[in-house]
């Protein structure tokens, strides 16, 4: 059987909800993952599923048990292994021909630029605390027009922002300015990704437990929804099927509270009201605030 055949027998399920010629277009357009952990790894899979020809993956990590209740990857067989080997692995085992860059050092300064250029879209599903990444990523991405999509998994819910050159871009959207330092750029994506806060009607969420591990409380199928809502947004993107719901629009979707929330974030966090929920937070944070900081990458 030679490559195309396969391929199309491999892939032919998605054919009725998707065109023969809208497949052919992901077998030869290139994602980028950043991040491969409980969002990532399964934002990745499914989108390997969809039949996507090439991913560029990031991640510098390994498995380990404490990922066992979210990510896709962790097993008693993966623990110890780098994140990017076992998802290779799982991503070949779906099509053999998918093409794979491997960034084995995770995002930094020297590399960045290069990971965005092999990109047609790129999915920024870094951990919360990796703002230096993100930061490295998403100007990256401003400067070679690109476009990202984030999603965080939150309680029961999970959100969707997507920054591109059309935009708000995320130093308007988060209000990131020159010279912030680390603890308020926390702080400020933490109001930007849910501005709805529909997770805090539930969620029991210990501050010294952050302060002291740097970890909050994450659960499988919030992963699941985030990844799925991020890796559909991506093929929106690349077949043109409708428009983007970009920044300053967000969503948050909340299984719990059965609650569907997309709207426009107007002025992004310069607006007054998240101005005030920034300035509580950090009130709230005060006490920890040395102690959440040395967590913050």
């Amino acid at each position: 059987m030679d490559h195309s055949q396969d391929y199309h027998t491999r892939f032919m399920r998605n054919i009725g909800i998707l065109s023969l010629e809208e497949q052919n277009k992901l077998m030869n357009s290139s994602v980028g993952i950043a991040g491969l952990g409980g969002l990532g790894g399964q934002a990745f899979i499914n989108l390997v599923r969809t039949g996507i020809g090439k991913f560029i993956i990031a991640d510098l990590d390994t498995f380990e048990k404490p990922n066992t209740n979210r990510q896709i990857g962790a097993n008693e067989n993966s623990f110890g292994k780098s994140k990017i080997a076992v998802m290779t692995e799982m991503a070949k085992g779906i099509n053999p021909a998918v093409e794979i860059v491997e960034f084995n050092s995770g995002i930094q300064a020297e590399n960045v630029s290069e990971f965005v250029s092999y990109c047609d879209v790129v999915v920024d599903s870094l951990d919360f605390f990796c703002l230096s990444a993100r930061r490295l990523l998403y100007n990256s991405c401003t400067s070679q027009k690109k476009t990202v999509v984030l999603s965080a998994p939150l309680g029961y819910s999970a959100t969707l922002h997507t920054f591109s050159p059309t935009s708000m871009s995320s130093d308007d959207f988060f209000n990131w300015k020159p010279g912030m330092d680390r603890f308020d750029q926390m702080i400020h994506f933490a109001l930007g990704i849910a501005p709805s806060g529909l997770h805090l009607k539930y969620l029991n969420f210990d501050k010294n437990k952050l302060a002291s591990s740097g970890t909050g409380p994450s659960i499988s199928f919030s992963c699941g929804l985030g990844a799925s809502l991020v890796a559909a947004e991506v093929l929106f993107f690349i077949l043109k099927k409708r428009s983007l719901f970009e920044a300053p629009f967000y969503t948050q979707f909340d299984l719990f509270l059965g609650t569907y929330r997309r709207t426009k974030l107007r002025f992004g966090n310069k607006g007054i009201l998240q101005r005030l929920k920034i300035f509580l937070a950090k009130k709230h944070y005060a006490d920890v605030r040395t102690e959440i900081a040395r967590h913050i990458k």
